[in-house]
Parts: C-alpha cells; structure tokens; sequence
C-alpha cells in the first residue's frame, strides 16, 4: 500500500488505523537516513525484523531517492522480496518504487469546509474553543495531522488556551518546517517607503487585488472549475540592484496582513540527489498551507536555464528546472521572484509568471522623492539641505541612496552635531568609493 500527500494530511494516522483494524500495530522504517547515511542495502533487514514482531512496516523516505537512479532500482528488488503486508508514506507528488499491482491512496488537499470540521472535532475533543473556526479554516489551508498536533500543543499549556494561542501552536509547526529552508523577513516595509512610476504602481496594485480575492474568485464564482493550472501567483521583478524589488515584497506583505518568507538558496540545494527537489517541495507545501508570501532573491541562481545534456551533472541540474516548471503549475500560494537580470531565467518560468514587472532606474524626481523618504523629519538638520541638487548630480537607485542617507546620519551623530550637506556629500562620494568607482559621477547601480 502506498499513501501519498502532503505533511500533516493524515497519511500516517491512515495506515495505523487500517493496521489497526487488521490487529496489528506498524513499525516505521527511515529509509532517508539509511539513504544519507550510505547503508540503503540495510533496508531489508530493517523490514526482515518489523515483520518477525508481528507488526507492519512502514517505510518512511523513499521520497529522497530519484526515481530513475540505480538506488531505486536497488528498493524494487529489496521490496519485491519481501514477504508480507507493506506500507509506503510518499509526498504528495512520490513515486513509489514497486512492481504495478500495489494499492495506491492519494489524500487530497482539504476543503475550508473539511477544515473547518477538523478544528470542531479537534477542539472539542481537547476541551478547547475559538471564536471563529471558520475564519481559522480558512487562514491556514493545513491538513487533519497538522490540526491535531496544534491543538494539542495549545492544550499542553499550563493555562487555558485562547484563540492567540491556538494560532501561534499552527504557526509554529508551519514555521518548522518552512525554517527548516527560508527566513522569515520580521521588518516589512510600508507603501510609504516605495517610489515607483506610476504604470508600475498600476500593475502592484493589479496584483495585490488579486492576492486579496483569490478566495472569491476560484472558490465561489466557480472558477476552480475551469482552471486547471495557475491558480496560485507568481511574480517576477526585475531590474537594477537597490531598485526596490525586495521593498515592494515587504510592502505587499504588510498591506495584505501575511507572513514574508526568504527563501535561503544555500539551504535548499543539496549535494544530495533528489534532496534539492525535496527541500523545494517542503517550502511550497509549508507556503501554500501558511498562507505566506515566498520570496526567491536572486531567483537567476535557482530558475536557471536549461542547458544540452552532456554530463551527469547537466542530467541533475535539468532535473531540478523541470520539477520546479511543474510544482510552479500547482503552486496554490503566492511567490515573488526578484532578478537583475532577467535574461539568465529559463524562458519557461516567465511564461508561468502571473505578473512580470521591470523596476527602472529612478529619474531625477524619482530620486528626490527617495531622498525625502529617506531623510524623515525627526532627523535633526543644520541648515537647509538642497536635496534636489543631490538628485539631479548623483544618479544613484533605491538601494544606494537608502544607504548614503543611512551613512550620513551615523556621520553627523559621531560629530554630535545635526545632519548637513556636507555630511550628505561625503556619504555619497562613500558609496561610490565602496563599488570601485573613481569619480562620484555617472550611475550607481
């Protein structure tokens, strides 16, 4: 018997109660780390002894083999020797490595309405009550296995749970799983913060309205009905460093009250083959059931292009693409790519993009404006400061300017002294020191 689905659906709990109802009790096998640690041909003996007990085996982790490796073919003949009842727990998208003639159950994704029902059973059972289950069900699309564990957390505690509380037991289990590979960004930026044009503006605006009614449009105007791939959204930025790409992240983040995910490259891939692809499938699936907004700095480093094969390694890193071309078709949830150059990404991501938007270099008045954002009242100021001069001489983005302001301050407060021109200057003809550039003239970028 295989059982797919995501973590926290309930698979487990499946194959204990069906064991259960044959009398017999299931003893689990973690064929991962047999696989890390280099002693896969253990795994028969490991099963040899699960069924001398009496009990079920239950093999855990097959999902860290390539299905098209020796390793895997080296599990089919070690599973096809084996005598007695089997059980595999896969991940949503697995494939089990066993001859055809197996039963094979998929658990789907719940509905709100299922959800919802999970979290009366699980609450009632518990002694526990929130104040809108509903609104619960809805905010965190996680599976029967994650609820119950949530609950019973929240239960746990040595004073009476409220509503706050049973939150954050959900939070804290999807933020396991999602630290495991990401960062969650604490400082969001505010919309106060962005200067953009005005078409650009347009186009966020386009984007966070869509994020907001996604629930009212696929699930009660019917239209999940029709769409059977894009139902999440992806977006790309790209443009010039400190052009406010990672800015604009944060500040739709704040605006739609969800959590902002960094996703750590150096965490995700893997020397291991077939773990990058794992490690991708957790953040997705811990994404989508958060309700959280990804964000793939440098996304040219991972959403690379595919190239001709010619070596193994070639074999692997096309691999890589194409599990990522397909999980992007399923994605539910919302993730924002950010590039400088957007030339480097396979031309296959950028047709699966919902939103594709280019953050220019700012003009003079563009960085005026960031200047005086950047620069708020409560900074003490000697004299006027003629930030227009500044703008119009040093044609510097976001990011740099950001930076000079920030550089200016510290400059001003160890000369105990309010913020001036000439402080502004000399923080200027810094940042264009820091990049190599000889002359404070041209643009920084």
């Amino acid at each position: 018997m295989v059982v797919r689905g995501r973590t926290g659906s309930g698979r487990r709990t499946l194959i204990a109660a069906l064991a259960a109802r044959a009398g017999r009790a299931v003893g689990v096998v973690d064929a991962r780390r047999l696989v890390r640690e280099g002693r896969l041909g253990e795994l028969g003996v490991r099963l040899h002894r699960v069924a001398l007990r009496g009990w079920l085996p239950l093999i855990d982790g097959l999902d860290a083999i390539d299905a098209d490796s020796a390793d895997a073919a080296r599990v089919r003949d070690l599973l096809r020797d084996h005598d007695g009842p089997l059980a595999l727990r896969l991940g949503r998208d697995g494939r089990a490595p066993l001859d055809p003639g197996f039963v094979a159950i998929d658990l789907p994704a719940l509905t709100v309405a299922e959800r919802a029902g999970c979290w009366v059973r699980a609450l009632r059972d518990a002694g526990l009550a929130v104040a809108d289950v509903d609104e619960l069900a809805a905010r965190y699309a996680v599976g029967p296995g994650t609820i119950a564990r949530a609950v019973a957390d929240a239960a746990a505690m040595p004073r009476r749970a409220t509503d706050a509380d049973v939150d954050r037991a959900v939070r804290h289990h999807l933020a396991a799983r999602l630290g495991t590979v990401a960062t969650r960004v604490e400082r969001l930026a505010t919309w106060s913060q962005v200067v953009l044009p005005p078409d650009v503006q347009d186009s966020l605006v386009e984007l966070v309205s869509r994020i907001r009614h996604r629930r009212r449009v696929f699930d009660d105007w019917g239209l999940d009905a029709v769409m059977a791939t894009s139902r999440g959204l992806t977006a790309l930025f790209q443009g010039g460093p400190g052009t406010g790409k990672t800015l604009v992240a944060g500040a739709i983040a704040t605006e739609l009250g969800m959590e902002l995910w960094r996703v750590d490259l150096s965490r995700v891939v893997s020397k291991w083959i077939g773990e990058t692809e794992q490690n991708l499938a957790r953040v997705f699936d811990a994404a989508e059931e958060a309700q959280a907004i990804l964000l793939f700095d440098e996304a040219d480093s991972l959403f690379t292009r595919r190239t001709e094969v010619r070596t193994s390694t070639d074999r692997y890193a096309n691999q890589e693409v194409n599990f990522l071309l397909q999980r992007l078709d399923s994605f539910e949830g919302v993730a924002i790519l950010t590039t400088n150059f957007g030339s480097g990404l396979d031309p296959a991501f950028k047709r699966r993009m919902s939103f594709r938007l280019t953050f220019p270099f700012p003009d003079d008045e563009a960085r005026e404006a960031l200047w005086r954002v950047h620069l708020p009242a409560s900074v003490p100021r000697a004299g006027a400061l003629d930030l227009t001069d500044l703008a119009q001489r040093y044609r510097m983005s976001g990011g740099y300017i950001r930076n000079a302001c920030l550089r200016a301050c510290f400059l001003a407060a160890d000369e105990a002294s309010a913020l001036t021109q000439a402080h502004l200057e000399r923080a200027v003809r810094a940042e264009f020191r820091e990049i190599g550039k000889l002359a404070d003239t041209g643009v920084l970028e």
